[in-house]
């Protein structure tokens, strides 16, 4: 689809002031409704970084979060993401920031993850503070080279659980594209702890008093000690800029003039359901997620965290995960009717899982694990809308993570059961190959299109994502039309008859591009069918369009259609 239509940018120039149409590239108006390539496209930045005002704190009630989405009443969203450039990528922006997806990552790179530091500072760290929000014990403290952390506690009888988890999922996250915060697995010596004296607790009648260090070596009284005396702490460290709320999962930020794109309309929200269900992010929702008022460059914006990953994989944050963690929603009245009716001896398939019985692991598993049944605590507006299209570029990147790769990010977890290790990184590889087989195979699979020179003149190539992830062995066909585009007036003709091939390759036509358009670039279309009677949904065509400027062809387009939505069935 293309990311720049005429109302689009119109829409872009009304909030940001900055987008101005040349009327010397667009002759008429009606060149210019009909334009849909621009000489800067494929885009692979969205300019929403943009100096704004400062903004007020916009505080969401959990209530009134786990009320709204589960019993009011909405049309799930069809339409497709818009935040995607001409090759239905996502642009970098405040949201999102491509890395593993478009480039190889070493597993140093993604070990390093946010990180820009060491973590917690040797040194006395001084409690600053006693942070309520959540279920997870926590208190904030500033480390002896001025650094703030939030210390996370593991369940004093689950040591380990919580703190691995949330440094696994802070790494794939990010390798990902997401913007996350710096956590690190750190040893905490209860006698390098000070207390600041303007910190207040509230007692248990109300009022509030003065911290003492008292109060914080009540809240470490029962957790275990490592070997030398030390506990382990999940150490978050306090995201840059001014906390101003979390961000929806639908709608805009009225007051952020670069928030443009409804929430939940943006490809890199609705795949998110891809790499939670992956990792068993149950708890992804608006309040485990941070906007940030920040300052770069001279210029202030609002950044947009997702943060606390504490109930993934198997953990619950201060417990195991529920054995229903991930497979139905808190509240779900036909089951609960189900249940009531048998009374209780109806048996749903996650009923059946087993899970280890390594306490650090939790309760994770990859058997039972359905990717198009997965569920959130309760309803989530964007994973909702997601169609095969948002799936198909969320197992892209998921298929990216090596076998190597997961289990150093495992290691990084610091579980102190080796065996607790392996299993944890077999667990995630499988669950890792079951949303790539799901997710890579719902549309045309064709991706990594090139144009090369041949012996008689360039070749399309491309490759088979579903074939290449051994979601199946290769035997495809794959049919070929050519069509001559004309840029400024929208006009697309058929040149060609199809041809088939047996390989993912092509001709490019030379003698079938289009007029030159305002830039002097002209335009060909390849409209492209995989056949194969197991898979019917491949024969929807994806259509690439390659751009000729001055002898340089390059890939422009990617069109895959308008993908189906996706239903979200439970098992049963």
């Amino acid at each position: 689809m293309a990311f720049k239509s005429f109302a689009l940018t119109i829409v872009v120039a009304t909030a940001l002031g900055a987008a101005t149409l040349d009327a010397q590239q667009a002759p008429t108006a009606k060149a210019q409704e009909s334009r849909r390539f621009y000489a800067d496209d494929p885009m692979w930045s969205d300019n929403d970084m943009r100096d704004i005002a400062p903004v007020a704190k916009d505080d969401l009630s959990k209530s009134y979060d786990f009320v709204h989405n589960t019993f009011a009443k909405r049309a799930t969203l069809r339409a497709p993401s818009v935040n995607v450039n001409t090759l239905g990528e996502v642009p970098d922006s405040s949201w999102f920031t491509n890395r593993i997806g478009v480039r190889d990552m070493t597993i140093d790179e993604v070990l390093q993850g946010p990180d820009t530091i060491e973590g917690p500072a040797p040194g006395p760290w001084e409690v600053i503070g006693h942070p309520t929000a959540g279920i997870t014990p926590k208190f904030a403290i500033r480390d002896a080279n001025g650094n703030v952390f939030l210390i996370k506690l593991d369940p004093a009888s689950i040591p380990e659980l919580a703190s691995s988890v949330e440094l696994i999922a802070t790494k794939i996250f990010h390798a990902v594209g997401y913007i996350v915060p710096e956590d690190f697995i750190a040893a905490l010596d209860p006698q390098q702890l000070r207390v600041s004296k303007d910190v207040r607790i509230k007692t248990e009648t109300g009022r509030e008093r003065a911290m003492t260090i008292a109060d914080v070596h009540t809240w470490l009284k029962h957790q275990p000690r490592q070997a030398d005396g030390t506990i382990r702490v999940l150490a978050s460290r306090w995201v840059p800029g001014k906390v101003v709320g979390s961000f929806r999962f639908t709608g805009t930020r009225p007051d952020d003039p670069n928030d443009i794109y409804p929430h939940d309309q943006r490809r890199e929200l609705r795949g998110l359901r891809v790499f939670a269900a992956w990792l068993n992010h149950d708890d992804a929702r608006s309040l485990n997620s941070i906007d940030s008022y920040v300052e770069e460059d001279g210029r202030r914006y609002i950044r947009h965290y997702l943060q606390d990953f504490g109930s993934t994989l198997g953990s619950g944050s201060t417990s195991a995960q529920q054995p229903r963690g991930g497979y139905e929603y808190l509240i779900e009245k036909d089951k609960i009717g189900k249940g009531l009716v048998t009374f209780g001896l109806w048996q749903r398939d996650w009923m059946k899982a087993k899970y280890s019985e390594l306490p650090s692991l939790g309760n994770i598993e990859s058997r039972v694990f359905d990717p198009a049944g997965w569920r959130t605590e309760y309803p989530h507006p964007a994973f909702d809308a997601m169609d095969a299209e948002d799936g198909f570029w969320a197992a892209r990147i998921a298929a990216r993570f090596s076998d190597g790769m997961i289990r150093a990010i495992v290691a990084a977890g610091k579980l102190s059961s080796p065996e607790a290790a392996e299993r944890l990184s077999r667990i995630i590889i499988e669950r890792r190959d079951k949303v790539v087989r799901h997710w890579i195979a719902g549309v045309n699979p064709l991706d990594q299109f090139e144009v090369r020179s041949g012996n008689h003149g360039p070749i399309l190539l491309f490759d088979n994502a579903a074939v290449r992830n051994g979601v199946k062995a290769p035997g495809e066909s794959y049919q070929t039309s050519w069509s001559t585009f004309d840029n400024m007036t929208g006009v697309e003709t058929s040149v060609t008859d199809v041809e088939e091939y047996s390989e993912p390759v092509a001709w490019v036509p030379v003698s079938a591009f289009g007029p030159a358009d305002s830039s002097g670039a002209r335009y060909v279309v390849a409209t492209i069918r995989t056949i194969n009677p197991a898979f019917p949904q491949w024969l929807k065509p994806v259509r690439v369009t390659l751009r000729d400027r001055d002898g340089v062809i390059d890939i422009v387009g990617i069109d895959r259609g308008g993908a189906p939505s996706v239903s979200s069935t439970t098992n049963n």
